[in-house]
């Protein structure tokens, strides 16, 4: 039986990840539930379940290879446990679909901004939902366009197409930008700071003169 294991990031797509993530949270949380005695087989079967995931063989399959087999493919997916490095694209194909990439955080939309606020609202999703992040500020362009544009209505077409792309390529995209907008809005939260602490002193002013002029008018 031939099994085309990955040997680096570049060879898993989001898809993958996004499972390879889920299934790594789920385990390290069952294991610390089970006596010591039951990890090492608990242990085996996460890694079949992993081995099955990245290589697209059915988990019956991976059962049936011969320990030296098995341990084998599990030194080539040491990569797993490294940090994902790639370079930063920001013009991509996928699934047969042009893709611009806007990095510049500044440069979105109202619609795109809200729509991303919601995918970021729980921190621990932000894996789960990195093709939804991608989606926020991916544009679909034809052949002969530099950028395209952005569109809301297709939004989960999108994300989709972003499932398929290699994790090496989200990863850089998805970092920069979200460092990119986490600087923008840090920028935008201490000029509204400054603004408030502006228009405070401006308020003070025009209450002391109001109390001024009306300073002895009432009874």
């Amino acid at each position: 039986m031939k099994i085309n294991v990955p040997s680096s990031w570049q060879g898993v797509t989001l898809r993958q990840f996004q499972e390879v993530t889920q299934i790594l949270k789920e385990a390290k949380e069952k294991r610390e539930t089970l006596p010591e005695k039951k990890r090492d087989k608990f242990d085996f079967e996460t890694e079949c379940v992993l081995i099955s995931e990245l290589t697209g063989t059915p988990v019956e399959d991976i059962l049936q290879l011969h320990r030296g087999a098995h341990n084998r493919i599990m030194n080539t997916l040491g990569f797993l446990s490294q940090p994902v490095e790639g370079d930063l694209q920001n013009r991509v194909k996928v699934n047969g679909q042009r893709y611009y990439f806007e990095t510049n955080a500044r440069k979105i939309n109202g619609g795109q901004w809200v729509t991303l606020m919601h995918f970021m609202e729980d921190e621990d999703k932000i894996d789960a939902n990195l093709h939804n992040l991608l989606a926020c500020f991916a544009n679909r362009r034809k052949w002969y366009q530099r950028k395209g544009k952005y569109d809301s209505d297709i939004h989960e077409d999108v994300a989709r197409d972003m499932l398929d792309l290699p994790i090496t390529t989200v990863k850089p995209l998805t970092d920069f930008f979200l460092s990119d907008w986490l600087n923008y809005a840090m920028n935008i939260a201490r000029f509204s700071e400054y603004a408030g602490k502006a228009l405070k002193r401006v308020a003070e002013r025009k209450l002391k003169r109001s109390l001024r002029n009306t300073d002895g008018s009432t009874p």
